[in-house]
């Protein structure tokens, strides 16, 4: 008898017979206060749902942020390569930002949630590079207007000396 028993274990199980076994397990799972199989099935699906609404979420939240810092790079580099009182002027900044936003979304061009907590330290970057920039400039036109006013000086004193010599 073990070796008809032994054969029909190593026949596959039908869907009936699959089904049947799973209703055990369920019946054994409710009678001992275990969640049964469709149950366990239904919190998983869950939580992959409040799993994935969440990413939504926090894709929605992240996305303005990555174009804010793409617009900052942008102007950055504008900044320092073409003109440094180059900016972006605030309508087209929230016009970008607004639109970008869903593409980048779509294709996960989003700054990771691990650098988005840190989004205080990055605006302080941002105004402490800007005001850098602007200092630069700054400072390179006050010593371009100091070498305009010594060289109008110096003419004027060029002139000067030129007629006096001719009266003298």
């Amino acid at each position: 008898m073990s070796h008809e028993f032994t054969e029909l274990d190593n026949q596959p199980t039908t869907d009936e017979q699959t089904a049947f076994l799973a209703e055990l397990n369920d019946h054994d799972a409710q009678a001992s206060g275990e969640p049964t199989h469709a149950e366990t099935e239904a919190a998983e699906a869950e939580q992959q749902a409040m799993s994935e609404a969440e990413a939504a979420a926090m894709a929605a939240e992240l996305a303005p942020l990555s174009a804010q810092m793409g617009l900052f790079a942008i102007e950055s580099a504008i900044q320092m390569f073409v003109h440094p009182r180059f900016s972006i002027p605030e309508h087209r900044r929230a016009e970008v930002i607004q639109e970008c936003a869903p593409v980048l979304v779509k294709y996960g061009a989003l700054v990771p949630s691990w650098l988005a907590q840190y989004e205080p330290e990055i605006r302080a970057v941002k105004a402490i590079g800007g005001l850098t920039i602007a200092s630069v400039g700054q400072v390179r036109q006050l010593k371009a207007e100091d070498a305009a006013a010594l060289e109008a000086e110096k003419a004027a004193n060029d002139a000067s000396e030129a007629s006096h010599a001719e009266a003298a």
